[in-house]
């Protein structure tokens, strides 16, 4: 029997919505009052609502008429429809393009610099340096080649780089072949004068650390300073890219963006799944390797430089991101024992890569440390410099999969732990990433059980975001509304008639906003719609249960194999996008992370992309890097006796054993939450 209403996923914000059989994807967003481009109202004329089909299972109906015409049957073989056109048939999934896209997506760049203790103008060492030659003209009496002539304005001048070359013996490998092409035109360009840029190569013998130099690129004329860097985080949801200026150490430009790879899952494990289903890694790479074009490109024309002006480029990224950007496999990422193909950095060509910068730009990457801590967990490290800590510390990265480092100056650990996408908004009835529209903190008032909201973008609401969904079981907990279980609390007598609490679906919510109660007191001047009602229900609670209990499961077990307990733990470091805007203290009501003192717990910001910035800078750190990844111990989590029993504790608010929780017990016991 057809079912009367569908499912639609709609991608990249992984918001979800029950759709009648047969309405258009394009009603389908106009109910949930997204903003949209469609200059033809839905008529199908203007052809600009494109969406894309990313699931073989996508029950649409056939194209359209006017879909072939707008479209072609080219685009259409991709995969390629009009939202106002493609009905909803059966459950689907759709991918918005940058015409439908959420406006003001919230991705965090920045981090706290002074807990970094790092000046923008910190140690600048990198891998690339230039000198500026003047080539000698060639006569008949002695005609030299051009390449020759170069070699010989370098070995003759007066610095470190003038015993590289001996042109008896120098051979034209990928990199010079990639400079001779420019040569001739360029050294003819500006009187024969050229900028030569050099990368260092270090050789290790005998335990000594050798420095050499390798002939990198060439600019016409005398342009010494024009080395820049790019330092790129890539996050399972957002990509950012860092412009350096390599000379002084500034940054010269930002650009950030959704990882356009949620086009083929929401989470790593779906992504690994789709492309061993798909054999599809080519594809799953080239989402991201064009997204990073986009950002070099965007980058460069924010600070006015030529893309030829990025020398070198660092990368970081969890495992999945870092196999998957290189093309590796990885399949076995996805199943027992988790293992990477390798280990080591990675130093690779952009050409190789499929960049559009200079080909012989390297691409550097440092080691991962296991299957599901990767670079960015390097990255962080390099930039806490947490192994240098007198106290110890926790640093937490709080995601769909949340990577944890304990210790301090005597030694790491680290783990991983699966968390799920609740805090990205998936799986919530309402939940939505953090964009315009989205109610991103909550107060509630004890008595009357009435909220105050604050919503991103100062719109009109479209949903709840991580930090949102936080607040608000934090509140109903400080309401007595719901039990340390997750639980309603329905006979209490206060909530019994009030109309915040209803019932729909044999499901018992609160309800965060609704328009005809909430828009005068909102004030918010806007023309677009938002949606009328937004509710947190008893399965979203179970949800965020899930996420947090397996950040403090991680975080005791952690503590367990290192012979430690709680009291032991000094300080908290939160990073990453989400575990900067929270907010830390309803963090710690629910039991996010063990109890430290408030003033212990940090929120510091991008703290990977910072590390990628800094590896960037300094090469040296490079070999820090490789020291760090080789020494920090991994512990699996899953393998412990005591990981079942710890999470099902930790799924209660704040936890099971409420001693664990000192400062919270007597708050919990005078609200009398059971």
């Amino acid at each position: 029997m057809k079912k009367d209403r569908h499912r639609l996923i709609l991608e990249p914000i992984s918001k979800r919505v029950n759709v009648r059989d047969g309405s258009t994807v394009y009603e389908a967003i106009l109910a949930l009052n997204f903003p949209i481009s469609a200059m033809c109202g839905g008529t199908g004329t203007c052809g600009k609502c494109l969406i894309s089909v990313i699931d073989d299972h996508t029950e649409l109906s056939e194209p359209s008429e006017r879909e072939v015409k707008n479209l072609g049957k080219n685009k259409l073989s991709k995969g390629f429809r009009l939202a106002c056109q493609a009905k909803v048939l059966g459950d689907s999934r759709v991918y918005l393009t940058k015409s439908l896209i959420l406006k003001g997506n919230r991705i965090l760049v920045y981090a706290d610099l002074q807990f970094l203790r790092i000046e923008n103008k910190s140690k600048i060492n990198p891998l690339i340096v230039s000198q500026v030659y003047h080539i000698p003209f060639t006569d008949l009496n002695n005609p030299k080649n051009d390449l020759s002539c170069l070699l010989n304005a370098i070995s003759q001048g007066r610095d470190e780089f003038g015993k590289l070359y001996d042109t008896k013996q120098f051979y034209v490998d990928d990199c010079i072949y990639n400079i001779v092409k420019k040569l001739p035109i360029l050294m003819r360009e500006n009187d024969r004068v050229l900028t030569v840029f050099f990368r260092r190569e270090c050789k290790i013998k005998s335990d000594t650390v050798f420095e050499n130099w390798k002939l990198f690129d060439i600019n016409a004329g005398s342009e010494p300073n024009k080395i820049f860097g790019l330092a790129i985080d890539i996050g399972t949801t957002t990509i950012v890219g860092y412009l350096i200026n390599l000379i002084s150490g500034e940054t010269a430009s930002i650009s950030a963006m959704l990882n356009p790879q949620v086009a083929i899952g929401e989470d790593l494990i779906s992504r690994i799944t789709y492309i061993i289903k798909k054999k599809a890694i080519d594809i799953a790479k080239n989402l991201v390797i064009n997204a990073i074009n986009e950002i070099i490109e965007d980058c460069c024309n924010k600070a006015g430089i030529s893309i030829n002006d990025v020398k070198d480029i660092t990368v970081v990224g969890n495992t999945g991101m870092h196999h998957i950007f290189f093309g590796l496999p990885s399949d076995f990422l996805a199943v027992s024992p988790y293992v990477p193909v390798f280990k080591t950095s990675i130093n690779i060509s952009a050409g190789a890569l499929g960049l559009k910068c200079n080909p012989n730009v390297n691409v550097y990457s440092p080691p991962v440390i296991a299957g599901y801590v990767g670079t960015d967990t390097i990255g962080g490290i390099i930039s806490t410099r947490i192994d240098t800590y007198d106290k110890y510390s926790l640093l937490i990265d709080i995601g769909t999969n949340g990577e944890l480092v304990m210790g301090n100056k005597y030694g790491l650990i680290a783990c991983s732990c699966a968390a799920g996408s609740a805090l990205e908004g998936a799986h919530i009835t309402y939940g939505m990433r953090a964009a315009e529209g989205a109610i991103e903190s909550v107060l509630i008032n004890k008595e009357t059980l009435e909220p105050t909201i604050t919503i991103i973008g100062e719109i009109k609401p479209l949903g709840l975001c991580g930090s949102g969904l936080i607040d608000i079981v934090s509140e109903l907990l400080k309401s007595n509304v719901i039990t340390r279980a997750g639980k309603f609390n329905i006979n209490l007598e206060k909530i019994k008639n009030n109309r915040r609490i209803v019932k729909k679906e044999n499901d018992y919510c609160y309800i965060v906003y609704k328009s005809e109660w909430d828009d005068d007191y909102i004030q918010i001047e806007t023309s677009e719609k938002g949606i009328d009602e937004i509710t947190i229900s008893q399965k979203d609670i179970n949800q965020l249960q899930l996420a947090k209990g397996a950040f403090l499961s991680a975080s005791y077990l952690l503590l367990e194999s290192e012979n430690k307990n709680q009291n032991d733990l000094e300080q908290i470091i939160l990073a990453g996008g989400f575990g900067t805007y929270i907010n830390k203290n309803n963090s710690a009501f629910i039991g996010l992370f063990p109890e430290v003192k408030s003033e212990e717990i940090f929120q510091i910001g991008n703290s990977a992309g910072i590390g990628a910035q800094l590896l960037l800078k300094d090469f040296k750190l490079r070999d820090l890097a490789n020291q760090i990844a080789h020494k920090i111990k991994y512990f699996e989590i899953a393998s412990s006796p005591s990981f079942q029993k710890e999470y099902a504790f930790s799924l209660y608010f704040p936890h099971y054993d409420l001693e664990r929780f000192p400062s919270l017990k007597e708050e919990y016991e005078e609200l009398k939450l059971s």
